[in-house]
């Protein structure tokens, strides 16, 4: 595939300009500048301009274009100008690389107007957000976040030591490379400290850039200082500590304009938790001087840390008790790495306190934080060109509104109308997709809920979230029949219903599962019992838990997230320990859902990595490679002889799972699908993107299964 430019093109992708210098449809020149082809669009949704993926021979750049109706915009252009120029001044690990001939006019056929180009540098990771979602949107830990900050205030030094200051940090705007280096882009806000500009503060000529919860109030009447950047800086650090964005009702009242945030991040230190603070304090003046001082003052609590290491000790047993087996169902049977090399950062050099506050992080860092390194995550150009492949479009028939905070979870019933959804709101909803009307809200004042279950009968939900608290409801009225409190020690991320309904299972952001037995007398659940006498096992995985699932047979548990282990469950009936799980090796990020084949064979798994994998549940073994998304796989769906792969670039592949192919491409979705579920008349119902919004789309049905 080689795409053109030209944004009046009438098909920029046409079939026979891989083999051409020259766009088929229109005529224009497809290698830019004599040296970039242009293979696709990443979004058109960036700000100002569209994102391609270009190949300088075989290796990979960004291309921002920027939109034509901005081309006369003299402010725009600026601005876009800039980011070539402040870029080709830093030579940084932690900014993407543009060459000095980075920013280019380039001139379609026919047109009098040139379009304005910059290529840069392709960072090999994800965004901070994206980085979020990735690993279940659970809050760092104080070492990554000292790390992190360190890493931030390095790269501000160097754009402050060449008068500018970037006047947009915030987590869309800081990537991760595979290296675990932190990358601050999109320069395009940046401006430059001259006299000039600091003598005129509050003019309106002064172009004010605002990204709502990081923009410091100074910057919003247009009068951005270095110190700004400071602000947007620690806002950006207290999302990751308590994954909730800035405008979260939770941490923020608008009434007051008071941000209460240190009560959701209880495992950060008040001496990290002061010096946040005072990054983000409303007036400039009362924020670090300079990012000298912020390293100074990072060194200092890092060296008051290494000072109270305490001593290392072993692992604690696993004591395991054995509870009476009791099921919804009694006529069902039961069956049961080496570090990257580092360099010394320049700003090492004449400060000698920050050499013992950085032994004390490098030896107090956790292997585990290795596990975050990406992969290249570059799919070969046409990966999913097969010749049987079915494009589809879909055209949207339905936006449902109504939460006002992310949605993370989906379920649709069986009778294939009823949706509930659990959302960063606090609530869940019930919906009527027949009808397009909320049914009902289900409230949890203080906690965001995160992750759905039900049992195999469908008359009780389960839910989990921040709170740490398993609800139960009746359905389909949505009666709350109670909950067991504190069912893990922090925020609870997946949860999942045994298919002979005799098991809960249960995750957290620590990699912690818990198996539960569901309780019942007269055929309802006992919950005061199921609370007193607590998990009956308890088991640990390696890194954070994205989800759960039981094989079809109730043997297998399988974990994913971090990393992916299968749990033999075959023996609980006994009541013996569950022996130590199989780990399934291959995938190079996290795994963010699973699935298994309506015959059992078969487990399949969605990941960052941009791949899914079949494994073969008989022999535990890899069994293929599907390639070709290329973004990050979020969730999965198996039907019958197909699956369904949903990704980050807002598209589903269809495979067929016994040629392992892709045979069906489904385009023409807005935003980035994290979860979907497909109605019995073939629409998809979809959550994602930036908008809190329940879309259903029509067009599938040609693929539909």
């Amino acid at each position: 595939m080689s795409l053109c430019i030209n944004p009046h093109c009438r098909q920029p992708n046409h079939p026979d300009n891989s083999a051409s210098s020259v766009c088929q449809s229109c005529g224009s020149e497809l290698l830019l500048q004599g040296r970039y082809r242009v293979m696709r669009l990443i979004s058109s949704q960036s700000g100002f301009g569209r994102i391609y993926e270009a190949y300088e021979r075989n290796v990979p750049k960004i291309l921002k274009v920027l939109k034509e109706s901005y081309s006369h915009n003299e402010k725009v252009l600026e601005l876009f100008r800039r980011e070539g120029q402040v870029l080709g001044q830093l030579n940084h690990p932690g900014v993407p690389q543009v060459d000095a001939d980075g920013y280019f006019q380039y001139f379609p056929k026919g047109s009098p107007d040139p379009c304005h180009c910059l290529v840069m540098e392709k960072i090999d990771g994800p965004n901070l957000r994206q980085w979020m979602v990735q690993q279940g949107n659970h809050p760092i830990n104080e070492q990554q976040a000292m790390l992190w900050l360190t890493q931030l205030t390095d790269v501000l030094h160097l754009v402050h030591q060449h008068h500018y200051f970037h006047r947009d940090i915030k987590p869309e705007n800081i990537m991760l490379r595979s290296s675990g280096q932190l990358v601050l882009v999109d320069f395009g806000a940046a401006r430059e400290m001259t006299q000039t500009y600091m003598g005129h503060l509050g003019d309106s000529n002064i172009t004010a850039v605002s990204s709502a919860g990081y923009t410091p109030p100074e910057q919003e009447q247009g009068q951005g200082v270095p110190q700004s950047d400071f602000y947007a800086m620690g806002r950006t650090l207290i999302y990751l500590l308590t994954a909730k964005l800035p405008n979260d009702l939770t941490i923020y009242d608008p009434r007051s304009n008071a941000f209460q945030w240190r009560e959701h991040a209880p495992h950060i230190s008040s001496a990290l938790a002061d010096f946040v603070d005072e990054l983000i304090a409303p007036a400039a003046a009362h924020r670090p001087a300079t990012t000298d001082a912020i390293l100074e003052r990072l060194g200092q609590i890092r060296a008051a840390q290494s000072s109270r290491l305490p001593p290392p000790c072993l692992p604690s047993g696993q004591g395991g008790n054995s509870w009476p087996q009791t099921t919804l169902n009694a006529t069902e049977p039961e069956t049961q790495v080496e570090p990257a090399p580092s360099r010394f950062p320049r700003w090492l050099g004449g400060r000698p306190w920050l050499v013992a506050g950085l032994a004390g992080l490098i030896l107090s860092l956790p292997l585990t934080w290795y596990a975050f390194r990406r992969g290249e995550g570059v799919t070969a150009p046409g990966a999913i060109n097969q010749p049987d492949l079915t494009p589809v479009t879909v055209t949207p028939t339905l936006a449902l509104a109504g939460h006002t905070g992310d949605v993370y979870d989906l379920l649709l019933l069986r009778d294939g109308i009823t949706l509930i959804t659990a959302s960063a709101d606090e609530t869940i909803r019930f919906w009527d997709l027949e009808a397009g009307t909320l049914v009902k809200t289900l409230d949890q004042p203080t906690n965001v809920v995160k992750a759905l279950a039900i049992t195999t009968d469908q008359t009780v939900l389960i839910s989990t979230g921040d709170d740490r608290a398993l609800r139960f409801w009746a359905l389909p009225e949505g009666d709350p029949l109670g909950q067991i409190n504190n069912a893990h020690n922090i925020p609870t991320t997946a949860v999942e219903v045994s298919n002979n309904n005799r098991w809960l299972a249960s995750a957290d952001g620590d990699g912690t599962i818990q198996l539960w037995p569901l309780i019942t007398v007269d055929g309802r659940l006992n919950l005061a019992a199921m609370a007193e006498a607590g998990p009956s096992h308890r088991f640990q995985a390696q890194g954070t838990i994205n989800d759960l699932l039981f094989s079809r047979d109730n043997r297998w548990l399988v974990s994913g997230g971090a990393s992916l282990h299968l749990w033999d469950l075959s023996s609980l009936g006994a009541g013996a320990e569950v022996p130590a799980p199989i780990t399934l090796e291959g995938h190079t990020s996290f795994v963010n859902r699973l699935a298994i084949s309506d015959d059992n064979q078969t487990l399949m798994t969605a990941s960052a990595d941009t791949t899914v994998r079949l494994w073969n549940l008989t022999t535990q073994t890899p069994q293929a490679v599907l390639e070709g998304h290329q973004s990050y796989v979020n969730t999965l769906r198996a039907h019958g002889s197909r699956l369904w792969s949903a990704d980050a670039n807002n598209v589903i592949l269809v495979w067929d799972l016994q040629q392992q192919v892709p045979v069906g491409q489904i385009n023409g979705f807005a935003t980035d699908i994290w979860r979907f579920a497909v109605r019995p008349n073939g629409h998809i119902v979809t959550i994602g993107g930036s908008q809190p919004l329940i879309r259903v789309w029509q067009g599938a049905e040609a693929v539909a299964p």
